[in-house]
């Protein structure tokens, strides 16, 4: 299973160790966001929660697009701005309430790896100031956890997984339905969440294969869809001029 690969000043595990089925995870998630850029035709992209920068420098590197990725941990940034550089990417530190969200202009997209569960008491203001973020038309790309999903119900829903996990103590995992139901009052359109991927990080090695081979057939019946780990969520802003009221 995931074992602690960082934790953030507060003592809170925020990334998991490389080993096992975990590098080869976070390289697909990586792709995936890459692919919704192309999707959207995205100029200027904004990660959320940046963290040590891999996903960030991943999209910067498969895209001619600009790359920003923000967080609120210097020792993070510090780590991300010392191991990936490159002319259309850039780190900044910015907290999402207390810093002015035009610092850095509008974006094409907006995207995160795990970062609106940490966010769940004040949801509907984060998902309303990523919306004023996003230039009409942009999306929104973020992958969260599933609380259905055995794995996820152990480590957000027991007391003694929260605490192996050093969880904070707000964080926590998603339905599908209350987080899809979140992101459409918010403002956003065109909300799609899709429950998939059954390779939960820290698996052996020799274990990735036969996982990746069953898992299009997990993910494509009801019976076992919804237990897969994470929600893939997608979304559009209005067009029009309302989107910020």
């Amino acid at each position: 299973m995931s074992k602690i690969g960082l934790q953030d000043e507060r003592g809170f595990n925020q990334v998991f160790a490389p080993v096992g089925s975990t590098p080869f995870r976070a390289l697909r998630r990586n792709s995936w966001f890459a692919t919704q850029a192309e999707r959207v035709g995205a100029k200027r992209i904004l990660e959320i929660g940046c963290g040590t920068g891999e996903a960030a420098a991943h999209v910067a590197a498969s895209t001619t697009a600009e790359v920003v990725g923000i967080d609120i941990s210097d020792a993070f940034l510090q780590t991300a701005r010392a191991n990936h550089q490159a002319p259309n990417l850039s780190f900044e530190k910015f907290d999402l309430f207390n810093d002015d969200p035009k610092i850095f202009g509008d974006f094409d997209l907006i995207y995160g790896n795990g970062i609106l569960h940490h966010l769940v008491l004040r949801l509907d203001s984060v998902l309303r100031i990523l919306r004023d973020m996003t230039r009409p038309g942009g999306g929104l790309a973020f992958i969260e956890p599933n609380l259905m999903n055995p794995y996820c119900a152990f480590i957000f829903g027991t007391k003694i997984g929260r605490k192996w996990a050093h969880l904070e103590p707000d964080e926590m995992a998603f339905k599908a339905s209350a987080l899809g139901q979140a992101i459409r009052q918010a403002g956003w359109q065109d909300v799609n969440v899709a429950t998939r991927d059954f390779l939960v990080p820290g698996i052996p090695v020799g274990l990735i294969r036969p996982i990746v081979a069953v898992e299009p057939f997990l993910e494509g019946l009801a019976p076992t869809r919804w237990l897969a780990q994470s929600h893939f969520v997608t979304a559009r802003s209005a067009q029009s001029p309302e989107r910020g009221t």
